[in-house]
């Protein structure tokens, strides 16, 4: 997939906005977390880069490539009626069960 593919299947998931800081200094922003289901915290995930295409890249890799087996992206976590875990199986984000659903 090229940049541009990646960042509408990011898309496809949550608004998510590319962002300049400073020229040569870029980052993709998305209400995205990274979670497993052996912890209870989140953790913020974001992709960097001096160009747009880096930065949709290194965000891309952060939600689909460097996960572990146990981990998977929250989307809205804040937001109880919004909130999705997925992961990418190589074609399509793939919903995951909840196991907080009781906690709604």
């Amino acid at each position: 997939m090229d940049y541009q593919e990646k960042f509408a299947a990011i898309n496809a998931v949550a608004e998510a906005s590319l962002l300049m800081r400073k020229p040569g200094d870029w980052y993709v922003s998305q209400p995205t977390e990274i979670t497993s289901d052996s912890s209870a915290m989140l953790s913020g995930k974001y992709g960097n880069g001096e160009t747009p295409e880096k930065a949709i890249d290194a965000h891309w890799d952060e939600l689909t490539r460097t996960l572990k087996p146990d981990e998977y992206v929250v989307i809205h976590a804040g937001d109880p009626k919004r909130r999705r875990h997925l992961r990418w199986n190589g074609y399509m984000w793939e919903d995951l069960p909840r196991n907080d659903q009781e906690h709604s």
